[in-house]
């Protein structure tokens, strides 16, 4: 709840303090200086947010850049958000026009250097391997979702939603929102099998380890030694795997991105 209030004032205080420029809603320089971690987690969710997103939305919500484009020339101030913005509920209140303004710019960066994304994105996970192998890839499709629906709900409250053919060219972008959310959920189960498989092969092991005590006198030392050798050599030859790990991690979240584009219409 900290969190959410701070986000929200941050929002506020924005707003009262906005220069007469503004820079685009994302762009590569402004995320260079993030930590690896934050970059990565910046990128994916650009990915997540744009993922499938039809020209005709981009061109429903054009006249709203234009505008804001406009507003920004004659010397007034406008609002420019970052991802997180987008998730406080306050921002839809403050400018809702501003809001899809920076929403169409962000679907137009991402759509334009698609394949730069993906490249940075692979590129942060091979260098920082440990840092990316702990990502959350169900958060971050978590928070695309907020900001989709976000973004879907500005459009029906604005005036973009009286130009023809606009619910369902909205539509179509919840409908992907919902595939995502379903490939959320399914990434959850996923991840939850495995804890209980895991589970189960610990309980297993140390039943195992009862009966090989109860059967120590047939078993031989030797031949024992050197199964443990050879565990030992197979696992020192494991040594990337917090790297298969990360590029794991990397590979769901583009798996996601390339499920939602290629989505039947």
């Amino acid at each position: 709840m900290a969190g959410w209030k701070r986000r929200c004032l941050a929002v506020v205080l924005s707003v009262a303090c906005l220069p007469a420029a503004a820079r685009a809603a994302f762009d590569f320089p402004s995320i260079e200086q993030l930590p690896p971690g934050e970059q990565y987690r910046q990128l994916s969710l650009l990915s997540l947010v744009a993922g499938g997103v039809e020209p005709a939305l981009t061109d429903l919500l054009r006249p709203l850049e234009e505008a804001e484009a406009a507003r920004e020339t004659a010397g007034e101030p406008v609002l420019e958000l970052s991802l997180d913005d987008y998730v406080t509920p306050l921002v839809r209140i403050v400018d809702q026009d501003s809001l899809l303004a920076n929403a169409s710019q962000l679907f137009r960066f991402a759509r334009h250097n698609s394949t730069e994304i993906q490249q940075r994105m692979t590129r942060i996970a091979r260098e920082n391997p440990i840092l990316i192998s702990m990502v959350d890839v169900s958060e971050i499709a978590a928070d695309a979702i907020i900001i989709r629906n976000a973004i879907a709900d500005s459009v029906e409250y604005s005036h973009a939603a009286d130009a023809p053919g606009a619910a369902q060219t909205v539509q179509a972008f919840r409908d992907q929102t919902v595939y995502l959310r379903n490939m959320m959920e399914y990434n959850q189960f996923q991840q939850e099998l495995s804890r209980v498989t895991d589970e189960a092969i610990v309980d297993l092991g140390g039943r195992l380890d009862a009966y090989q005590r109860m059967f120590d006198e047939e078993v031989d030392p030797d031949l024992m030694k050197r199964r443990i050798e050879s565990a030992e050599i197979m696992s020192q030859q494991t040594g990337h795997q917090y790297e298969d790990r990360a590029l794991e991690r990397n590979s769901e979240l583009l798996k996601m991105l390339i499920l939602m584009e290629s989505q039947v219409k």
